[in-house]
């Protein structure tokens, strides 16, 4: 592949990746916008309870697959249906293991209603499984736009779904049947666009191949989620439900920026950076523009949020969720980095070196312990500081392996950084300065959606001009048709 012609997939893959996300992603978020406030924080709460245990399960269906058959080099029917046949089998196994599991889980949380959620969302693990393989497919193509249509169709229908559920009374089950019900129309939507059906064949030999990459990210995937998941876990257990659903409320609204940014550019950047990893100094250069656009990105948007996040908060879900304004703040500076890690490992599995990404999880989640037991002896406040700087080191740790890996020293990436770190912190302070103007909370978020939208534009036209808000600003351009 010519450097114009993956300079031109990547641009096409970062478009149609961010249309998924505002398509799909930005649909949903406007459905759990208006079931926030027809459902109650302890509802979100019960269905957060269950987040580390399917999320850790599905980590477990996939094993590490996805990405040794993104980034082999030539992938054949054999390995296809081997990674097939092993997620579908893993899945049953370890919905069962759900299944059964469910009354004890319910027990220790003191919430009978989790038997029954954690038995009907757990069927979203076979669903998965049967979706997998053809999503890489179309990853392998750089075929993003299948993907947004499939993002979008199923967030529409199962967003409506469950707005008619939470007003007819349906509660919880209403977030349940929601999550269900879009992972299958994406699964059978991913059937239909792929046009890859399986076959009756399975092959020891490629399935150890591949496990042996695989099985590295697998044990990644498995650290990573306990790492993320476990403060919902430990609010869960120690405090009431309604303290988990406004914690959740606000790491939802974190995730809105931090999350669907990094999987963006991991999903589009993942086969870009692998495909050129044995040409070095090329990887480098591309690894820094990937990172350099991600944090003109995700630092605008995330600081832009915490400064903004009380108007944010009631305006969109109204008053029940004032204390997810505190949290969303304090989110919002450890969600600074989430990018930077996904970033990061990006580029080391692209490289190869899985066994990295492993040792640098493990060392996320020791470090993790901090928090936990700020959370469980001191207060819900003094466990969200701590991951601040639990989040802050761990990149320091991130940047220092990326170093290792390609010709980029650590120096050099927090000189990348600092500029627009500098630049979202300007524009905060002034979006930060307008909270305390005498009229409404919605016309306080406009104007402060207004002058940031203005700080940044002139910062990035006037002050600091650089290419990646040029790629970014024409990208936009041409998603609007302007130009």
């Amino acid at each position: 592949m010519n450097v114009e012609n993956l300079k031109e997939k990547t641009a096409k893959g970062v478009e149609w990746g961010f249309i998924d996300n505002l398509g799909g992603t930005g649909i949903l978020a406007v459905v759990n916008l208006v079931l926030a406030r027809l459902l109650t924080p302890q509802e979100f709460g019960i269905v957060g309870m269950t987040s580390i245990f399917i999320t850790l399960s599905t980590s477990l269906v996939d094993s590490g697959f996805t990405g040794a058959l993104t980034r082999k080099a030539t992938v054949d029917e054999k390995d296809l249906n081997t990674v097939f046949y092993f997620n579908l089998l893993t899945s049953c196994v370890l919905y069962a293991v759900l299944f059964f599991t469910a009354p004890l889980i319910a027990v220790f949380f003191s919430q009978p209603v989790l038997t029954g959620v954690i038995r009907i969302l757990g069927l979203s693990l076979i669903v998965t499984a049967l979706s997998i393989v053809q999503k890489v497919i179309l990853v392998r193509k750089l075929d993003f736009r299948t993907q947004a249509i499939v993002s979008v169709v199923s967030a529409v229908v199962s967003g409506a779904a469950g707005i008619w559920m939470a007003a007819a009374g349906f509660g919880v089950w209403s977030l349940v049947v929601m999550q269900l019900l879009r992972l299958a129309l994406a699964t059978v939507l991913l059937w239909l666009f792929s046009r890859w059906m399986p076959a009756f064949l399975f092959s020891v030999s490629s399935f150890r191949e591949m496990f042996s990459f695989g099985g590295r990210l697998l044990l990644t995937a498995v650290i990573s989620t306990v790492w993320s998941e476990i403060y919902s876990f430990i609010i869960g257990k120690v405090y009431a439900p309604s303290v988990l659903g406004q914690y959740s409320r606000a790491d939802k609204f974190r995730n809105m920026v931090t999350s669907n940014v990094s999987i963006v550019m991991q999903r589009v950047t993942y086969p870009v950076l692998a495909s050129i990893r044995d040409e070095k100094q090329r990887q480098a250069r591309a690894y820094r523009k990937i990172l350099r656009t991600t944090v003109l990105i995700s630092f605008t948007s995330v600081l832009g949020l915490a400064a903004a996040a009380e108007s944010f908060v009631l305006t969109l879900v109204g008053e029940q969720w004032v204390p997810a304004v505190g949290y969303l703040r304090i989110l919002c500076l450890s969600g600074l980095f989430i990018p930077l890690m996904m970033c990061s490992s990006n580029i080391i599995n692209a490289n190869g070196r899985s066994d990295t990404t492993l040792y640098l999880e493990i060392m996320k989640t020791v470090l993790a312990v901090i928090p936990v037991l700020a959370g469980i002896f001191i207060s819900m406040e003094a466990l969200l500081w701590c991951t601040v700087a639990v989040s802050a080191v761990s990149y320091l740790v991130y940047a220092l392996m990326v170093s290792r890996s390609v010709d980029y020293p650590v120096r050099a990436q927090l000189k990348d950084i600092a500029p627009y770190f500098v630049s979202s912190a300007v524009m905060a302070s002034v979006v930060f300065c307008l909270s305390w103007l005498p009229v409404p909370q919605w016309a306080i978020l406009l104007i402060q959606l207004a002058a940031g939208a203005a700080v940044t534009v002139f910062t990035y036209e006037k002050v600091y001009r650089n290419e990646e808000y040029q790629d970014v600003k024409n990208a936009l351009l041409k998603l609007m048709k302007l130009n």
